[in-house]
């Protein structure tokens, strides 16, 4: 078993309305310090395989063809072996 955790970010260049979104709120808290360059999601999945090359290969999979929008968005895979 392993556990996966996906980033998925938006892709450099492409509009952020989440990230603008926060970076007003964090303005008016008077955290004017504090730069957001993305909003992003992260997907957390146990995965049944064989080893750590088989679950990164089902996953990029999976962004590939349901979790992720290449268009818009790049994606960074981290997995770990569940004990």
């Amino acid at each position: 078993m392993y556990r996966v955790d996906l980033t998925v970010r938006p892709r450099p260049g492409v509009k952020d309305p989440q990230a603008e979104a926060v970076q007003e709120s964090l303005q008016r808290l008077g955290r004017g310090g504090v730069s957001v360059s993305a909003v992003g999601r992260v997907l957390s999945m146990l995965i049944d395989c064989d080893d750590a090359n088989e679950a990164h290969r089902i996953t990029a999979d999976l962004c590939d063809r349901l979790l992720v929008n290449p268009n818009l968005e790049s994606y960074e895979i981290a997995v770990t072996e569940e004990s």
